[in-house]
């Protein structure tokens, strides 16, 4: 006897999908830009305090949609500190990764920032994305990680270029005063202090040695040396930057030595530490000082993999942060884990 199946839905069949409509692939990169641009406008709407709950229909669910708002973390925003929300920081984000931030942004300037993500956006060709520019270029790799797809190539020298690549947060700088990672502008810092030290030890040697302020006693300037250590009428004056002076200038009177070290603070307090003009040959010769400075895998019992790229490690100087990106040893996993590429 032929057994029967029994259906139970009564015989009722679906109807046949049309292929055109339902089998069409979206490309990776695109539903990440636009999974982008959706989280962007809510950052945006949650910047301005929009809260729009007019869609529930009973108190019930606005008061726990409202409550579900409230605990929600904008991903392009997070305030520096809870309590004062005077200072934002302001992030590029893709794919559930910061790509870059912008520190410390005062609370004026982050809608604009805000704003100018969103022009950034609008403007990536998600079919012909330009991988010229460092930020794209890293957003494309991540959805290529994510995805298994091929990855692009990153250049040796990756560096944001603000002439020729759109800024994607519209020119809003935040304070660079608590950006402690971009060692360019940690060693600009000790220079400045040294020149103002220097500037101070030259206004006081009318000063009897026995009242002049401790430091002034004990420390020597790097940047102003007396031309005969028997005199204090002529210095030697030296432009210095951590490890060793990149200029100098012989035998200058006193007051002559205030007004050149004045004039050469003014130099190091307009360079752009994010973005230095390293087509000045100055500016340049600085830069490249802190980056042979702070060089990785120069001690004796440093990991080969901590040495530069050039030198056959695997660390390199982003042009994007201004420091040397270096990898770590997992003692877990007993490897050595190389450094982020594109940081």
């Amino acid at each position: 006897m032929e057994n029967q199946k029994t259906d139970p839905f009564g015989n009722i069949k679906g109807d046949e999908r049309k292929a055109e409509e339902n089998n069409i692939e979206v490309d990776p990169f695109t539903i990440d830009l636009n999974d982008a641009k959706e989280a962007l406008q809510k950052s945006i709407d949650a910047w301005d305090g929009k809260v729009d709950v007019r869609s529930k229909t009973s108190l019930l669910d606005r008061v726990r949609e409202r409550e579900k708002i409230r605990k929600w973390k904008p991903p392009f925003f997070e305030y520096v500190d809870e309590f004062d929300r005077e200072y934002a920081d302001v992030h590029l984000y893709w794919s559930a990764k910061t790509i870059r931030s912008i520190k410390n942004v005062p609370k004026k300037n982050v809608r604009v920032a805000l704003v100018g993500l969103r022009s950034f956006f609008k403007q990536i060709n998600n079919l012909k994305p330009d991988l010229s520019h460092p930020d794209i270029l890293k957003c494309f790799n991540i959805t290529a990680e994510a995805y298994k797809t091929e990855p692009h190539p990153y250049s040796t020298d990756l560096a944001f270029d603000p002439e020729l690549h759109l800024d994607p947060f519209a020119g809003v700088k935040g304070d660079e005063r608590m950006n402690k990672s971009n060692q360019f502008r940690n060693d600009l810092q000790k220079a400045l202090e040294e020149i103002n030290f220097s500037i101070d030890f030259l206004s006081q040697l009318d000063v009897p040695h026995y009242r002049r302020e401790y430091r002034f006693k004990k420390r020597k300037s790097k940047c102003a040396v007396p031309t005969n250590l028997k005199s204090n009428v002529y210095f030697d004056i030296f432009l210095w930057w951590p490890g060793g002076a990149v200029h100098s200038v012989e035998n200058v009177p006193t007051n002559r030595a205030i007004i050149a070290l004045a004039t050469a603070r003014k130099f190091l307090e307009d360079i752009d530490t994010q973005f230095p003009d390293l087509q000045d040959e100055m500016v340049n010769i600085i830069y490249n000082q802190t980056k042979q400075r702070t060089k990785p895998g120069q001690k004796s019992k440093d990991r080969m993999e901590l040495k530069p790229a050039e030198e056959g490690g695997l660390s390199y100087w982003s042009r994007i942060t201004h420091r040397w990106v270096k990898g770590h040893f997992s003692k877990a996993k007993n490897t050595f884990v190389p450094p982020e590429k594109g940081i």
